[in-house]
């Protein structure tokens, strides 16, 4: 008896709501990003920047575009790491997020870039990397060849494939994580079998 209660209840409330069937499907549109973000397009996506992630225990290039191919663009590109796909395709980061920013330029081709005490705090090969991908990054833009790293205003010491070092430092010194096809030795083109 109850339960006759309950398919009579259900059927009052299902007949009683007063909406018509429509004769035909009502096509809806659905936006394909949430509202307040945009998605960039082609035609308007600006000049690209090539930032560096890990592969492995290798440097691998990534294209973003940005509005403006500066120091700062790049190093908030990096910072903000790799996308959803591309760390399905294997890239990771070493750089914590929000921990470097690009400060200026400074005479004879350097970038200043200042870090924070958890940038300065990695550990192990991902020091290395880190680093690294703050080197090659920014030495892909023009106007940079070399990066002086700062931590609350005085020069860091940074490793390096030859050791430490608190002066500014450029590709050459990070060579043994430089992505596959890229130069392994100063000075020298790329890599060929003969």
């Amino acid at each position: 008896m109850r339960a006759l209660a309950v398919v009579l209840c259900v059927l009052a409330v299902l007949t009683g709501c007063g909406v018509e069937p429509q004769p035909q499907p009502e096509r809806i549109a659905v936006p394909t990003a949430p509202p307040g973000t945009s998605t960039p397009r082609s035609d308007d996506a600006g000049p690209e920047v090539v930032v560096f992630f890990v592969r492995g225990a290798e440097l691998a290039p990534a294209s973003r575009a940005t509005s403006a191919a500066t120091p700062e663009s790049a190093v908030a590109l990096l910072a903000a790491g790799p996308t959803r796909d591309e760390v399905i395709g294997g890239l990771r980061t070493a750089v914590a997020p929000q921990s470097i920013v690009a400060d200026e330029g400074l005479p004879g081709g350097i970038t200043a870039v200042s870090v924070t005490r958890e940038f300065a705090g990695i550990t192990g090969g991902n020091q290395l990397l880190a680093v690294a991908q703050v080197v090659w990054t920014l030495t892909e833009l023009p106007g940079t060849a070399r990066v002086r790293f700062l931590i609350e205003g005085a020069p860091l010491e940074v490793p390096t494939d030859d050791g430490l070092s608190d002066e500014p430092v450029g590709r050459d010194e990070f060579l043994s994580v430089a992505p596959p096809g890229a130069p392994r030795t100063p000075g020298s083109g790329p890599t060929s079998e003969d």
